[in-house]
């Protein structure tokens, strides 16, 4: 029943955590508001508390959550009927472990102040807790401001690491506003994007391994400027601007009058003016039709600094064949509904299903996104 219930549009869910029932909740209020494109359906997977970056462990397909609270998650649909069985909370009273990667099973914690390690395989037991977690790159900027971090292994099996600028607009320093890399034992640390505000998520282009990523434009310049962005990083060390340009070309506050000291790289991209660009994924499945494959989709977490509220909602990104961008269109929406939010989207995943899955912060759940013709 709880099943049928779920994979509606109108849903009522109850999930129990490891050691704790929680009450049963009602969702349709937010489900059925969302707009989605014919044959597209939108269910809850799971429900917990603040959930952001998602990451699916392979090959067995645990999933782990982080989060801005402390918290890290993980939860497991055992009988693949897209509703997770088990939600357990793994650690808490962590310092903002916003960020989640896995790669040869042993997974990676972002945390505020460094990257950390679990020494067990990911997938080995779900009852663990994630303890000890064994540093990996210690000494990062400890600030609240653009401090939580974002994480995600490459195709070239190293570990990058999103260095948000502890500031609106500010001059940079030593390991902020930038996306680092590095080896999987926290070697071989290098700059691989510069002059990044404040970047909340990247992936890769299936096709050509391009790295591309969001970028949040700065607060406090009007409803309407300065743009979101969507980049690309086409070689080692390309400055995208911070803090003197925007978007394409648009001078942030204060640097009107100055010249970039560099090349800069403007964005393939422009987003909505505080959108809140964040989570991105490229499909490579098989489950949507097939003029999605290799496009894109951007998670927009919604506005705060806006007289009028814009985006709470999913972006398509539409590429050639040559793994250019040529276009943005709106996949999902309903969660800004008559100038309020019921929901603000955060990171987005796909499953080995082919279904996309996508956390909410606000309205506290992970969402399950299928197509069924």
């Amino acid at each position: 029943m709880l099943k049928k219930l779920l994979c509606s549009t109108v849903a009522t869910l109850a999930i129990t955590f490891t050691g704790a029932a929680l009450a049963e909740t009602d969702y349709s209020g937010v489900l059925e508001k969302i707009k989605l494109p014919p044959g597209f359906k939108i269910a809850v997977f799971a429900e917990m508390p603040k959930a952001r970056s998602i990451e699916v462990v392979k090959p067995n397909g645990v999933i782990f959550v982080g989060s801005r609270h402390g918290h890290v998650y993980s939860m497991v649909d055992s009988n693949r009927d897209g509703v997770a069985d088990e939600v357990s909370e793994r650690v808490s009273g962590l310092n903002v472990p916003n960020g989640i990667a896995a790669q040869d099973s042993q997974l990676y914690v972002a945390l505020q102040d460094k990257i950390t390690k679990w020494p067990v395989p990911a997938e080995f037991d779900t009852s663990l807790p994630l303890q000890p977690l064994l540093p990996v790159k210690e000494g990062l900027k400890d600030e609240f401001l653009h401090g939580w971090r974002y994480i995600g292994f490459g195709p070239d099996r190293k570990l990058y690491v999103a260095l948000g600028a502890p500031c609106n607009i500010c001059e940079l320093e030593d390991n902020t506003g930038k996306i680092a890399r590095m080896d999987p034992d926290g070697s071989n640390w290098e700059i691989v994007a510069n002059g990044v505000r404040n970047s909340v998520g990247f992936d890769w282009h299936p096709v050509t391994g391009e790295l591309w990523f969001t970028d949040n434009g700065a607060d406090g310049m009007g409803d309407d400027t300065p743009p979101d962005e969507l980049n690309r990083v086409t070689k080692i060390g390309q400055h995208f601007g911070f803090p003197y340009r925007g978007g394409k070309d648009t001078k942030l506050a204060g640097y009107e009058e100055t010249d970039p000291p560099m090349e800069v790289t403007p964005a393939e991209i422009e987003f909505q003016a505080h959108s809140a660009n964040l989570g991105i994924d490229f499909y490579e499945g098989e489950m949507f039709p097939a003029e999605y494959k290799n496009d894109a989709f951007v998670a927009q977490h919604g506005s705060w600094n806006r007289t009028t509220p814009v985006g709470y909602r999913i972006m398509r990104i539409r590429f050639d064949e040559a793994g250019n961008a040529v276009g943005k269109e709106v996949f999902a929406d309903g969660w800004l509904s008559s100038g309020s939010a019921v929901g603000r989207p955060v990171d987005i995943e796909e499953m080995a299903d082919g279904s996309l899955l996508v956390s909410d912060d606000f309205a506290n759940v992970v969402y399950r996104i299928s197509y069924d013709q």
